[in-house]
């Protein structure tokens, strides 16, 4: 195996560990032992736990970044209405595509290292960023834009832990009507004022 697959390993390893029992329970000899290689490896490659869980981190984030990237590509060619439920909607889909990686940052694990909260901080500001720009793309003139999109962005994550923590419920096609329904709703209003 290359150095970078078995990085790559080691990271997957790392991640399963993470994300069913948290941090505190990714210790270099189990991850070893796991992944059946010596634990001086880990050392060599990642420096220390703290250098393996930030590398695990950031290679998540840049996952999750480009799923999210990919989700609201395209969308000048949508309605404007229209384009936070096609937002969604690929947001959605990169969830039930990598779950593991999307639970990282909506559920963060117990004893997750501060560069997953920076990391998250970072990831949630340029979501704000992109609830802005489409809503003042539909409505250059709406009140409070920043707010706004604090409450959808806010909505939109609830749904997404609903959807990974309860999926028979918050099914797909369940959490897409209510989306559509409540976008139909914030037109309605917005009409009537």
């Amino acid at each position: 195996m290359t150095a970078e697959g078995r990085r790559e390993q080691i990271l997957d390893v790392t991640h399963a560990i993470v994300d069913v029992e948290g941090f505190h329970a990714a210790t270099p000899n189990r991850i070893a032992r796991q992944a059946g290689i010596n634990r001086s490896l880990i050392y060599q490659l990642f420096g220390d736990p703290a250098g393996l869980f930030v590398a695990l981190i950031d290679r998540e984030a840049a996952r999750a970044g480009a799923q999210f990237a990919e989700a609201i590509s395209g969308l000048d060619a949508v309605a404007g209405d229209q384009t936070l439920v096609v937002a969604f909607d690929g947001v959605l889909a990169a969830v039930d595509a990598h779950p593991a990686t999307w639970r990282l940052f909506l559920f963060p694990p117990q004893g997750a290292p501060p560069e997953l909260y920076a990391r998250l901080a970072a990831s949630q500001a340029v979501v704000l960023q992109f609830f802005v720009r489409e809503l003042l793309r539909h409505d250059p003139g709406l009140h409070e834009p920043e707010y706004t999109a604090r409450i959808l962005h806010a909505a939109g994550r609830e749904l997404l832990q609903l959807h990974l923590s309860d999926p028979q419920t918050a099914t797909q096609e369940r959490l897409r009507t209510f989306v559509r329904q409540l976008g139909s709703g914030l037109r309605s209003g917005a009409e009537v004022s």
